[in-house]
């Protein structure tokens, strides 16, 4: 028994692969193992699989360079979160897609130590404190939207629609429309590319709807809102392609009918950007309208429920810096003179507040109203 255990580093619940809890696993246990079982965990959203897949193989990157391959999980070191830090800004990567794989990394080491995967000498906690002090010196980037984005819009909107009902003047009339709706559903909504990739027809009852839900980030759901220039955008598309195709942006080159691809949503953003020479993305515009609607004074709980955030801290932390004017706008708009508040106190009980002053005293208001 004694023997068995010195060849093991630890033991584990073998989750999903016919194991029992307490059995011990051998300490040939690769990184690359332990990735697959954690991703397949993650197999129903998609587009967290994908991004988590791109982080942890970076990750394995790090770790091969550091250890050689393979790599055994029981290489883990207490410093392992915080070298990846830095191996990724080494290289070049942004900051957001630093902050975005360490949260894969995260996800990852969460999952190792719930089914009790960490190698005995490493301490996840211990980790996390080291990485504190990269994080210190590298805060989340403030997103900083080209504030020029609303003519990505207006050169859809002015661009002429072909007339005749030949197959290329009406395939480029759609084109135009479906740019048009794409567009302005990004705007009103501040949806992810992929919500708005999702939508059908009956979604947005062909422009009728204003409150829509969609299947957002981890599977949730909620609402996203369209405005009246978004939903006669989808209106006016929906009219001008007279089909049943059920997505709502549809191809209209060879695969005539097929729903849209995230990629091509893109592009249509790309392509205007281009022609005006501006660096946006589909995304730029969740930062344009977060940050539009907090200098519009919008409470953050509720810029938190548009975007979808499931906590109000990722709100905070990403949109933080844009706050302030908010913030200082709220305070001057709440803060009272000394002798504003004092009159308002003498209009809410005036006989309480004359008792608390010296026998023969005036108000204050009075005094204030003698020296005038």
């Amino acid at each position: 028994m004694q023997a068995t255990l010195a060849n093991t580093a630890w033991c584990i619940t073998l989750a999903g692969t016919g194991g029992v809890v307490g059995e011990a696993v051998p300490d040939t246990l690769t990184l690359r193992e332990a990735i697959g079982q954690f991703l397949d965990t993650i197999l129903q959203d998609r587009n967290t699989h994908r991004t988590y897949a791109a982080g942890l193989s970076a990750f394995e990157a790090f770790m091969a360079d550091r250890e050689g391959s393979p790599v055994l999980l029981r290489s883990l070191q207490d410093d392992v979160i915080e070298g990846f830090q830095l191996y990724l800004l080494d290289r070049g990567y942004s900051r957001f897609t630093l902050r975005t794989y360490q949260a894969a990394l995260s996800a990852f080491l969460n999952y190792l130590l719930v089914h009790d995967l960490t190698p005995v000498h490493f301490s996840l906690a211990k980790a996390r404190l080291r990485a504190r002090r990269t994080n210190r010196r590298f805060p989340y980037p403030a997103p900083v939207p080209d504030p020029a984005l609303p003519l990505i819009i207006k050169y859809y909107d002015e661009m002429a629609l072909p007339s005749g009902e030949d197959d290329k003047a009406r395939a480029t009339r759609l084109r135009i429309l479906r740019s048009r709706a794409i567009v302005h559903t990004l705007y009103s909504s501040a949806g992810r590319i992929a919500e708005v990739a999702s939508l059908t027809r009956r979604d947005v009852a062909d422009g009728r709807q204003a409150q829509v839900i969609v299947t957002g980030k981890g599977n949730k759901q909620r609402f996203i809102y369209l405005t009246d220039l978004a939903r006669k955008a989808i209106a006016d598309y929906v009219h001008a392609r007279a089909d049943a195709y059920v997505p709502l942006f549809i191809s209209h080159g060879r695969d005539y009918g097929k729903r849209l691809s995230k990629v091509s949503i893109w592009e249509t953003v790309k392509r205007a950007a281009r022609a005006l020479q501006l660096d946006v993305t589909p995304h730029d515009f969740r930062h344009y309208r977060a940050r539009q609607m907090l200098d519009e004074g919008a409470p953050l709980e509720a810029i938190q429920e548009i975007l979808g955030h499931s906590d109000i801290s990722t709100t905070r932390k990403v949109y933080a810096i844009y706050s302030h004017r908010s913030v200082q706008e709220i305070f001057n708009g709440a803060t009272l003179t000394p002798d504003e508040a004092l009159r308002r106190s003498l209009a809410a009980d005036e006989p309480l507040l004359r008792q608390a002053l010296p026998d023969g005293a005036d108000a204050p208001e009075n005094d204030i109203a003698k020296e005038r």
